[in-house]
C-alpha cells in the first residue's frame, strides 16, 4: 500500500524537524571546533603529536630583488591573533632607471662598463609598518602556508653622483683621471670606464618621500619555529621632487618609482608553551 505524503501524520513531521534541526546544530558545533583546531595549529604548525604551542613574534631577513635593481630587508611581527600579525620592517634597496643601458670603450678590453648618460646613482632606504596574514595556515612539517601581507612608511632616497675614470689626451690615452661624470664635457670617446663605487659617497642627497608594498607569501619552512618565506608582488616609491638619475637629455627623471618584485627571506619564531 501506497502512503501520500498528505497523509504522513503531524507527529511524524514534527520529528523530522526535530531532527533536522538537531543534525544542523551538531554541523555547526562540529565546524566551530574544526575551525578551533585550524586557528590553533594555523600561528603554531601544530600536528597532532606536537606540543601545545602559541607563538608571539618572528623574525625575518633576506635579499629583495625588483625590476630596477636589488636590496636587502629586515622586518619584525607580533601576532595580534589567529593568523594576524602586525609588522615593522627596514629596507635598503638600489633602483635603476628605465632607460639604463650598459657601455663599453671598444678600445680597452680590461675597462669596466658605465652607463652613458647617467649621472646619479639612486638608492633608498625604507622604514615601514603593515600588516601580514596567514590565510591558508601551514598544519604540518612541511607544508606550505599561504598568506599576504602589506606594508608602508617613510622611504628616503639617496642620489650618489657618478664617477668615471676620464682618458686624456685621446684613444690611446696617455693617462686616467677619475672625475664627476659631466654629459656636457665627457664623451664616448674620453670615458675609459667607470670608476670605484666609494667615490661620491661623502656627496650623497637626500630625498624625502613614501612607499608602499603588497605581496603573497609562501612559507615553506620545515621546521615550525623555522621560516623560510618567498614573497611576490608590486611596490611603489613616491618622492615630494623629481630624483634626478639620467642627464635631462637622455631621459626623462621621475616622482614615482613602480616595481614589481620578490623577497627571499629566512627567520623564526617566538612562542609561549
Amino acid at each position: 500500500m501506497t502512503v501520500s505524503p498528505c497523509s504522513t501524520s503531524p507527529k511524524l513531521n514534527a520529528a523530522f524537524v526535530r531532527l533536522a534541526v538537531r543534525c544542523v546544530v551538531l554541523m555547526a558545533a562540529a565546524m566551530t571546533v574544526g575551525d578551533a583546531r585550524c586557528q590553533n595549529t594555523a600561528g603554531t604548525g601544530e600536528g597532532e603529536d606536537a606540543p601545545k604551542t602559541v607563538f608571539t613574534h618572528r623574525y625575518e631577513a633576506g635579499i629583495s630583488l625588483h625590476t630596477r635593481g636589488m636590496g636587502g630587508l629586515l622586518e619584525r611581527g607580533t601576532y595580534r591573533g589567529v593568523g594576524k600579525l602586525s609588522t615593522w620592517s627596514v629596507g635598503f634597496t638600489s633602483m635603476k632607471h628605465a632607460k639604463e643601458v650598459r657601455s663599453f670603450n671598444p678600445a680597452y678590453d680590461q675597462a669596466r662598463s658605465y652607463v652613458f648618460g647617467k649621472v646619479n646613482a639612486l638608492y633608498i632606504l625604507r622604514l615601514g609598518w603593515g600588516k601580514r596574514t596567514v590565510a591558508s595556515p601551514k598544519l604540518r612539517n612541511g607544508g606550505v602556508s599561504v598568506g599576504w601581507h602589506y606594508s608602508f612608511g617613510a622611504a628616503l632616497g639617496l642620489t650618489k653622483p657618478i664617477y668615471l675614470e676620464i682618458g686624456y689626451p685621446q684613444i690611446p690615452y696617455t693617462y686616467l683621471l677619475t672625475q664627476r661624470y659631466d654629459p656636457s664635457e665627457h664623451g664616448t670617446d674620453d670615458i675609459y670606464g667607470r670608476a670605484g663605487a666609494m667615490n661620491g659617497i661623502l656627496e650623497l642627497t637626500p630625498h624625502p618621500g613614501g612607499y608602499f608594498r603588497a605581496a603573497a607569501d609562501f612559507e615553506y619552512g620545515r621546521e615550525r619555529e623555522t621560516l623560510r618565506t618567498l614573497s611576490v608582488g608590486i611596490q611603489v616609491d613616491a618622492f615630494l621632487n623629481r630624483v634626478v638619475i639620467m642627464a635631462e637629455e637622455f631621459g626623462q627623471n621621475d616622482r614615482f618609482y613602480l616595481t614589481l618584485f620578490a623577497h627571499w627571506t629566512l627567520g623564526r619564531q617566538k612562542f609561549k608553551t
